[in-house]
């Protein structure tokens, strides 16, 4: 089989869309989006995605770790992870999904946290031939809908369309697999939405406050209940999370420093080095160079 070797650039698939914008649909080929040598290397979609394999294979990196996803495969995006395409074959058709986080808390936030934790271990999925055509049917309604503006409730039904989706989703990830019953107490609920909430927003935000802000706690009460939960504490969660996705964007040469640390929002190319180098023991450049 021939593969095509692939880079990509980072990027916003909802950059110039309406602030409104909700989801994103489109079906991608080989042959009509071609993936351009000289774009940087691995990104990160600013939103959670979905792509459906209908013909042929395409190959990824996802946190760092390889995949081959089949046709009747699909393999979901989260926030907070990077992604790399490494290479696709010239019969590649895939269906591909787009959502902003923000939106997915603000249809059912419960959903969006067990949406996360459930995949964000299996991001690669089998589909039944039933699962392929639900999914699609979903796909292709939410499409429709979305292009019935003058509706007076088009915002609402398209919003329960992706809820609907969501819990589809959440179904096949959770094949073989017993659902969990129990109640989980107050400490697992509060550590699972503060991991959801560092995914989303780690970017742009690396201060405790922030976090405990949005959790409606003290910085001193979140520390302590993340610490009891995991062994760490919640500053050491999310210093883990920005060098985890500092190191993946380094691996790829063609992606400088500076282009790194504007993207992961520090002050000056300087102030991230030091902050990379406190935490990894060498600098980025120190970095790159021990992984070639």
């Amino acid at each position: 089989m021939n593969v095509k070797e692939t880079t990509a650039k980072i990027l916003d698939p909802f950059e110039g869309q309406d602030e409104e914008s909700l989801f994103k649909i489109f079906t991608a080929t080989a042959q009509d989006h071609p993936l351009p040598m000289e774009a940087l290397a691995p990104h990160q979609i600013r939103g959670m995605g979905l792509c459906i394999c209908l013909a042929g294979e395409v190959r990824i990196s996802i946190d760092l770790k390889h995949y081959t996803v089949h046709k009747g495969e699909m393999f979901i995006i989260l926030p907070g992870v990077v992604i790399q395409p490494i290479g696709r074959s010239d019969d590649f058709v895939g269906y591909v999904l787009g959502l902003k986080p923000d939106r997915v808390a603000e249809i059912d936030s419960s959903v969006g946290l067990q949406f996360y934790l459930t995949v964000r271990d299996n991001p690669c999925l089998a589909l039944h031939d039933g699962d392929l055509q639900t999914l699609l049917e979903l796909c292709d309604l939410i499409k429709k809908k979305l292009q019935r503006t003058g509706h007076p409730y088009h915002r609402e039904v398209v919003e329960h369309l992706i809820l609907t989706l969501f819990y589809e989703i959440s179904a096949i990830c959770h094949r073989g697999q017993p659902l969990r019953q129990k109640a989980r107490r107050r400490q697992e609920e509060l550590f699972e939405k503060f991991l959801y909430l560092v995914a989303t927003h780690y970017r742009t935000q690396r201060s405790l406050n922030f976090y405990a802000e949005q959790m409606c706690l003290t910085p001193k009460y979140l520390s302590s209940i993340i610490k009891q939960a995991s062994g760490e504490s919640a500053t050491e969660w999310i210093i883990h999370t920005v060098i985890r996705n500092a190191q993946a964007l380094l691996e790829n040469s063609q992606l400088t420093v500076q282009q790194v640390a504007d993207y992961l929002n520090f002050p000056t190319p300087s102030f991230f080095g030091q902050y990379f180098k406190k935490h990894v023991g060498m600098t980025p450049k120190e970095y790159r160079l021990s992984k070639r």
